[in-house]
């Protein structure tokens, strides 16, 4: 009898990856779901946001996993990579990382060779300058002024008026109903310093793997627009996820 109750727990119990083991086997079986890896620096903000934004979408057309990797820029890349190369059946893997100049791994030159060995890996990008809560604070205006992490935080709180940790799930509650403002800000913010080439890239919500060739001018000009602050592309990764959920 335990035994019986330890194995339907085991069936229904959901990880941090949001989804469960059972139907993990499932995906790979053979299904058509557009199968995706989200590998993030953090292992809650991040994580959370992403599942809950999943748990909204048909999926019927898409399948995520989310991984909080506890990695900063290189190593997190790394990391997808590693994960990509162990499963194989990822038709797409994002990383979601900052650009946080008080970190002490997070220096200029392991954020730009982060960027370069994403793109030579099709690894796409989905980077916030100074942090990932300038994407929440998105939501509620367009906020252009360079800033430092602290005082997103500040100002997120005035937005929600309560304060702000980094482990609540906001998305239901404050988010969700101010996605489509949050996705026209982040995207006239990066639009207007990007060149033709990264504009391509990252406006393409339909065929963003079609990226051009991989050349030392490209990584100078992603490395250049991901070091302006304010900007984010989280944007562009919530618009894949919400395209591939309604798109064969």
């Amino acid at each position: 009898m335990n035994k019986k109750k330890s194995s339907i727990k085991n069936k229904k119990e959901i990880t941090n990856r949001g989804y469960s083991d059972r139907n993990n086997t499932v995906e790979r079986r053979g299904e058509t779901r557009k199968r995706l890896l989200i590998v993030c620096e953090g292992q809650e903000t991040e994580p959370n946001y992403f599942n809950s934004l999943y748990k909204n979408l048909n999926k019927i057309h898409l399948y995520i996993q989310v991984k909080g990797a506890g990695r900063v820029t290189l190593s997190l890349v790394e990391k997808a990579i590693e994960l990509k190369n162990e499963d194989g059946e990822y038709n797409e893997v994002w990383c979601v990382f900052d650009r946080d100049f008080k970190s002490e791994n997070n220096n200029q030159q392991n954020f730009n060779r982060a960027i370069a060995l994403a793109l030579k890996e099709n690894i796409r990008l989905a980077i916030s300058n100074d942090a990932f809560e300038l994407w929440y604070l998105l939501h509620y205006e367009y906020y252009t002024s360079a800033t430092h992490r602290n005082n997103l935080s500040q100002k997120l709180e005035e937005r929600l008026g309560k304060k702000y940790e980094k482990n609540l799930d906001l998305y239901e509650q404050y988010l969700k109903q101010r996605q489509q403002t949050a996705i026209k800000n982040a995207e006239n913010l990066w639009k207007d310093t990007s060149s033709d080439t990264t504009k391509a890239i990252y406006f393409d919500k339909q065929h963003p793997e079609n990226f051009p060739e991989i050349t030392d001018q490209l990584i100078h000009e992603f490395t250049r627009k991901h070091n302006i602050n304010p900007s984010t592309t989280v944007y562009s990764l919530v618009q894949r996820l919400i395209y591939l959920s309604e798109n064969d």
